[in-house]
Formats: structure tokens, sequence, C-alpha cells
């Protein structure tokens, strides 16, 4: 696959996996069987330039074990959470999330471990895992042909 191919899975697979998070979360919240999920057009362009946190990581991390890189990859993440986040406030003045408030959060009122609103500690293991399988999912992407 073409680096346009990869850009294009990652939106589609970020964008499902957020309405299905989302679903389910609101879901056991709410208890609405609807399952209604949703997601932000600010998520395609951020989803997007998730391949080149993986891409880079595989060019120069290739000797580190994947639990290690997981950590540096959910650091990216939260680095790339911040700043869209923080970008996208300044632009529109609101986040598409907002972690100050009363959120998808199904084990408190509240997201306690949050900076700003905009990253929480409560998502680390969310991201941890997606940065093991997303760098398993890009291999397997650039196998295709």
């Amino acid at each position: 696959m073409n680096i346009i191919q990869i850009i294009l899975a990652f939106i589609a697979v970020g964008i499902t996996l957020e309405v299905f998070w989302t679903s389910i979360i609101n879901s056991i919240k709410s208890k609405d069987r609807k399952l209604t999920g949703k997601t932000y057009l600010w998520m395609f362009p951020i989803y997007a330039f998730v391949p080149y946190i993986y891409i880079f990581g595989m060019k120069y991390m290739q000797d580190i074990n994947i639990f290690i890189k997981a950590i540096i990859y959910m650091s990216a993440f939260y680095l790339l959470e911040f700043s869209t986040g923080y970008i996208i406030r300044k632009i529109v003045g609101v986040s598409p999330w907002n972690y100050r408030g009363y959120n998808i959060n199904i084990f408190k009122n509240k997201y306690r471990a949050n900076y700003k609103g905009l990253i929480c500690l409560e998502y680390a293991p969310v991201w941890y895992l997606y940065g093991i399988m997303g760098e398993y999912f890009i291999k397997f992407l650039m196998s295709l042909h």
C-alpha cells in the first residue's frame, strides 16, 4: 500500500473505533440500548497524522521492545491529542473533547487526572494498547501490495 492508502485506512479504522467506543460507553453510562456513537470531522486530519508516528517509530526504534515502544507511542498520542485539541480550541473556541467536564467516563463523574481538559491519564491504557496494535496494523498494511 502507498502512504495515501495507509492514511485512509488509519482514518477509517480510527473513526470506526471511536464511534464504536463512544456508543458502548454512552450505552453503559446512560443505559440507552440504541448504542449511539459519535465522532467529529476534526478527527479525520488527526487520524491521518497517526501513521507518521508509527513510521517514525519503526524507523528510529527498531531495536526497542514493543512494550517500551508502546509507552513512547502513548506519549506521542498524548502530545497529538493535546496539541490538536489546543489548536482546535483556539480556532473555534472549544475542543471536540473535554476531560474537565462530565464526559463519557463510566467510572467517575469527572476525569480527575486531566490537563486543561485536553488530555487525561485515565486513557493511558487505551493509548498504550493502541500503540501496540497500531504498529502491527501499519506493518500489515505495508505488507499489502
